[in-house]
């Protein structure tokens, strides 16, 4: 679990990822928490990252969290990593967030723990994350925590994106 002023960011385990599978209802029993009926936007990568996850036991901090608003005890939204370092101690981050908690610094909140975490670790060197190609609230948050634009990609299922990254400092 990552904790922040306003934020509990919970590892997703066998428990949890079954609540998903199971609906809002179960999950907000078994977390104990607010479930809204939309907090997610990418509910179909649940599966496939928990296959992922139930393949690489050792592993498994490197997937998928689920953000809880301390102060309303809500789920606000899911984010994560997206696979384990690679070979050159790169890993990449992603989160979301529902529309009504946005502009309250929740996402940067979200993904600086996340970058923190992930320095956390020895052998992460570098944190990445992509972006639509538009200037948005997602590479706003980037830029204030630090990243730096580095690249255009052409994404064949995305389409056009941006690259983001920040090195870890000693």
């Amino acid at each position: 679990m990552i904790l922040t002023p306003n934020l509990r960011i919970v590892v997703c385990d066998d428990t949890l990822f079954d609540a998903i599978r199971m609906g809002n209802n179960t999950l907000a029993k078994v977390m104990g928490v607010n479930v809204p009926k939309k907090w997610t936007d990418f509910r179909d990568t649940f599966t496939p990252s928990y296959h992922r996850w139930k393949a690489h036991p050792p592993l498994r901090e490197w997937w998928v969290y689920l953000i809880i608003h301390i102060p309303t005890n809500q789920l606000i939204g899911s984010c994560g990593y997206k696979g384990e370092p690679d070979s050159t101690g790169t890993v990449e981050i992603g989160y979301e967030i529902i529309p009504s908690y946005r502009n309250k610094g929740l996402g940067t909140e979200t993904a600086r723990s996340l970058v923190d975490h992930a320095f956390s670790k020895s052998g992460v060197h570098k944190v990445i994350a992509h972006t639509l190609a538009e200037e948005n609230a997602s590479g706003q948050i980037l830029q204030k925590i630090g990243f730096v634009q580095t690249e255009d990609i052409d994404d064949s299922d995305e389409g056009a994106l941006w690259r983001w990254e920040i090195k870890k400092t000693n």
